[in-house]
């Protein structure tokens, strides 16, 4: 599945996910900024490692977090893990008391 991606100055991208999970970004990049965890073409889409890239190019398939890249001879490789997550964990959640609408997360 591919998404399609235009960016504020009207550049296009292409993000085709892979038969391994990792997504190939395709498209103009020769006004890039880059660091050790983050790639930023100019204009957009600034992508960093850890986030979910359904965030940042709302793909439906796209629920991934990006773990690095790899340049290749297309683009730019995004290597992904999946997003697991149970809709049933509620272990986030503090334990708090409600008094009068105040919330109190230190009160034991």
């Amino acid at each position: 599945m591919a998404v399609n991606y235009r960016n504020r100055y009207g550049d296009k991208y292409t993000f085709t996910k892979q038969k391994d999970g990792n997504v190939l970004w395709e498209g103009d990049f020769e006004y890039i900024r880059s660091g050790d965890d983050f790639i930023d073409p100019s204009g957009g889409p600034f992508i960093r490692i850890g986030q979910m890239l359904s965030h940042i190019i709302h793909g439906d398939d796209m629920n991934v977090i990006v773990e690095g890249f790899t340049n290749t001879e297309k683009g730019i490789l995004i290597n992904t893990k999946p997003h697991d997550y149970d809709p049933e964990d509620m272990s986030h959640l503090a334990d708090t008391k409600i008094i009068g609408g105040i919330i109190n997360t230190t009160e034991k």
